[in-house]
């Protein structure tokens, strides 16, 4: 019988970790083991799956980790098809993807990562952009309702594949092998960031702190079919995500590198407001003085795990127990989600070769 698996995570990662060897590997019993699961409510900020705006956002490369990591968002958005097309109960759902940059030689010079593989891409004329914006192009992209998409990876997992759950909290790597009856078990680390065989955690990961806020996406509105990010020439980004399945819309957003105050912070909200205002008012609604507002469900903090050098994906070992590292994605933890869990697939079958021989 193939050994056991022991995933350590139950975010976006170890979740679409564990569906991609399900679908890949035959008969390999997975234990998922993490302090929250998608069943663990109410959320903690420290859970950043749930928070996530969640939608798949092509872009130029800079570096190069993001050249090792870009052929996985292609993986991922082939799944991701698969579950609009198969699953719409997902919430999965195709829509338009909008950019428009102010100022960035990158999109305008189409540099590698952006536009390859991506259906329906096509640069924007001068004359439809907005009036400041350099550039801007459309594409088909997915959408999806975080929190009920991580739910139905959990309930799928569990029933269709005889996935088992463990609440705990890890304190070090090494306790992962206690979950599993298997000494000679399989680990795969997705903690997000990086817990440690010893304890603590990688320290070349590093926290990017998010707010965004959910509102209620007016009746019959032109937006529920489109996904619209902005990056602004001082570095400010503003986005809106629909949520299917009447999930509401997000719009945001903040990239606060080492910042961990999960307190909601009056001042981004407000500056979300008014940046959201000015580029999507037809999702703001009307009182009866005709005041418009944001019909704000819900103002969102969470922490993007991300790690200095990229995702780790290394194949590695402690006391003869194989380690399989992924964590690390910052704010790409759905595009890369199903194509780090193809790439952990063969890091699987090459453990399993080893521990045979």
């Amino acid at each position: 019988m193939p050994k056991e698996i022991v995933i350590v995570g139950a975010g976006v990662l170890g979740l679409s970790l564990a569906l991609a060897i399900c679908e890949n590997i035959q008969n390999v019993p997975i234990t998922i083991v993490a302090e929250h699961h998608p069943d663990s409510f109410p959320y903690l900020s420290q859970y950043t799956s749930p928070w996530a705006g969640a939608h798949f956002r092509p872009f130029p490369l800079k570096n190069e980790a993001e050249l090792r990591e870009y052929p996985l968002t292609r993986v991922t958005w082939k799944r991701m098809k698969r579950f609009a097309r198969e699953n719409p109960e997902s919430s999965v759902r195709i829509v338009q993807g909008i950019d428009y940059v102010e100022k960035d030689e990158l999109y305008e010079r189409l540099s590698k990562g952006y536009s390859e593989e991506i259906e329906n891409f096509r640069v924007l004329g001068k004359d439809e952009v907005p009036e400041g914006f350099a550039f801007g192009a459309l594409y088909d992209t997915f959408v999806l309702d975080a929190p009920h998409y991580i739910q139905f990876l959990y309930k799928k997992l569990r029933a269709e594949f005889g996935v088992k759950f463990v609440k705990r909290k890890l304190e070090k790597l090494s306790e992962a092998v206690e979950v599993s009856e298997d000494p000679n078990c399989i680990i795969i680390n997705c903690s997000g960031n990086g817990l440690l065989w010893n304890g603590s955690n990688d320290p070349a990961c590093f926290p990017i702190r998010g707010q965004t806020l959910l509102v209620n996406l007016p009746h019959n509105n032109a937006l529920a079919d489109k996904t619209i990010t902005i990056q602004h020439k001082l570095g400010d980004w503003t986005f809106c995500i629909n949520r299917p399945l009447n999930g509401g819309v997000i719009i945001g957003g903040t990239k606060q590198i080492n910042e961990t105050d999960v307190s909601v912070r009056e001042q981004d909200s407000t500056a979300i407001k008014e940046r959201a205002s000015k580029y999507f008012p037809e999702l703001m609604r009307t009182d009866k003085n005709g005041n418009a507002f944001f019909d704000v469900i819900r103002t969102n903090v969470g922490f993007r795990p991300a790690r200095k050098g990229g995702v780790n994906l290394e194949l590695d070992s402690k006391n003869g127990v194989p380690i399989i590292n992924a964590y690390g994605a910052a704010g790409s933890g759905y595009e890369l989600s199903y194509g780090i869990g193809m790439e952990v697939v063969k890091k699987v079958r090459h453990a399993q070769r080893a521990q045979r021989l």
